[in-house]
């Protein structure tokens, strides 16, 4: 009688009671989900892994480096693992083998930096790190390749041979300038020991010319005055003494015509 009383009370309910519990039911469900998976996520140990972060293009004879990054499932950086790197040619050849890796200043990153081949192609990184955990030692290895290409070679050649045009060009004109200023300074100074002979020989020999007229003309003036003077003596000497004649031959007739 209970049991069909309970039931009876059940199928009385009304919709939004029906839904009330039918959410209740759905979300407890939902956190006992959750509640389940943070367990097993709590129990499960993080498991290390390995991947590249360094680039895969490069140009003979620039600095590259090899970079990976450990970390665990957790996205926890493992920072005390031993890591070495070996670098294959492209005709498979050891360009380096076993070299270990250095941390850098980010957590659970490793590198090694090289200066790249003059070869072109495609070059095979192969890196193994260690990693103990619970007293085990734990190998992870990656590989991955970078490529020295020929174009870019190509390119920097071309720019190497046009800068090596360029400065040679620049160094013609530089020694071309230099030239033309030492022609230059060598000009100036034949025009300046031009100028200083001048100064010294040739304006010297026009005042030297110069005063030899001024002298010329002093003695001139000196000749014709004394010559005048003379000139003025003579005739006063040729006048008196004419005069003398006349007077003599006056006096001469007075005394023969004075009588009578």
């Amino acid at each position: 009688m209970e049991k069909g009383f309970r039931h009876h009370n059940f199928r009385h309910l009304n919709s939004s009671n029906k839904k009330i519990i039918f959410y209740i039911v759905i979300g407890v469900l939902i956190i006992g989900l959750v509640l389940f998976l943070i367990l097993s996520y709590s129990k499960k140990s993080a498991e290390p892994g390995i991947k590249m972060v360094s680039g895969t293009e490069y140009i003979s004879g620039e600095q590259g480096q090899v970079i990976v990054r450990l970390e665990d499932t957790r996205n926890t950086p493992i920072e005390d693992a031993d890591c070495i790197l070996s670098l294959l040619y492209p005709d498979k050849s050891y360009f380096l083998i076993d070299v270990p890796m250095l941390p850098t200043s980010v957590p659970g990153n490793y590198y090694h930096a090289f200066t790249t081949p003059q070869t072109p192609g495609i070059y095979e990184e192969h890196i193994r790190c260690t990693v103990v955990r619970n007293d085990t030692p734990r190998t992870l290895n990656i590989s991955y390749s970078f490529h020295v290409s020929p174009g870019l070679n190509l390119i920097v050649e071309m720019s190497q041979s046009q800068r090596e045009q360029y400065n040679d060009l620049v160094a013609k004109i530089n020694a071309l300038d230099s030239n033309v200023r030492a022609q230059i300074n060598s000009v100036d100074m034949r025009i300046y020991g031009m100028q200083e002979y001048i100064d010294n020989n040739v304006m010297g020999e026009i005042n030297t010319l110069n005063q030899d007229v001024q002298d010329i003309n002093v003695s001139l003036n000196d000749s014709v005055t004394g010559i005048e003077g003379r000139l003025n003596d003579t005739m006063l000497d040729n006048f008196e003494e004419l005069y003398n004649k006349f007077r003599a031959s006056y006096d001469a007739m007075a005394n023969i015509f004075g009588g009578e």
